[in-house]
């Protein structure tokens, strides 16, 4: 994906809760096609990092240029219109909707509806489990099945860029595996992922590209394989 155009480049963010500066200075990039990867400590600023892109979080300064427009700045919902979608850390999916209704309200932006239809059968395909659930409450289903649902309603608006928030956290390991199949199964269709997750080797294991997050500062970056290898990385987050 080298000869990729970048879709999303931030640049020299700064982020302040209060008095506390909490991202100092962090650029990355996206090409189309990539997944790319953020690892760190918790607390290091992964997940202020994706709240300052999606729009809900206003920087103090630096830019976001999402497909060559500025979108720092930007609300939330009209970041999400450009083709930028977040699934936050948590799953936060509707309980008391159905599966169903659950993949509709992720794309409440589109008025394709024969479009919609065709992809909510797509996401039935990439996750049959919602196929067996589509009636189910939300609420009901499982960590993992949440999870998933998570993914597939977030996929529902087509986003340019997908960008996850610990998707395998909390699960159990055979589902963690799982959640893995699928993110290797969306970058095999050309999605374009930027991931956040604090299972380093899992991420790094299906990333193009890497960025080490620490106390709010970008301190490594390289094609993943490298990162995976680096005596550093493997000493603070892969345990060994």
């Amino acid at each position: 994906m080298s000869g990729a155009a970048p879709v999303l480049q931030v640049a020299d963010l700064n982020v302040y809760y209060g008095g506390i500066h909490a991202l100092k200075g962090v650029s990355l990039e996206v090409r189309a096609g990539e997944l790319v990867t953020l690892i760190g400590c918790n607390g290091a600023g992964k997940t202020t990092t994706l709240n300052a892109i999606s729009g809900s979080l206003k920087p103090r300064s630096g830019t976001i240029g999402f497909k060559g427009e500025r979108i720092d700045g930007a609300p939330a919902h009209q970041i999400v219109r450009k083709g930028l979608a977040l699934c936050p850390e948590g799953r936060r999916i509707f309980p008391n909707l159905t599966v169903d209704e659950n993949l509709d309200l992720g794309a409440y932006i589109r008025d394709d509806r024969k479009a919609v239809l065709e992809d909510r059968e797509k996401m039935r395909e990439t996750f049959p489990i919602l196929r067996e659930r589509a009636r189910q409450l939300a609420g009901t289903l499982s960590g993992g099945e949440q999870q998933m649902l998570a993914i597939a309603r977030a996929l529902m608006s087509r986003p340019r860029v997908l960008m996850l928030d610990e998707p395998s956290l909390g699960l159990a390991p055979k589902l963690v595996e799982r959640i893995f199949e699928v993110l290797a199964g969306l970058k095999a269709q050309h999605v374009t992922i930027l991931l956040v997750e604090q299972n380093a080797r899992q991420a790094l294991s299906v990333a193009d590209r890497g960025y080490v997050l620490e106390t709010g500062r970008i301190v490594k970056t390289g094609p993943a394989k490298d990162l995976a290898d680096d005596p550093d990385v493997k000493k603070a987050y892969l345990g060994g």
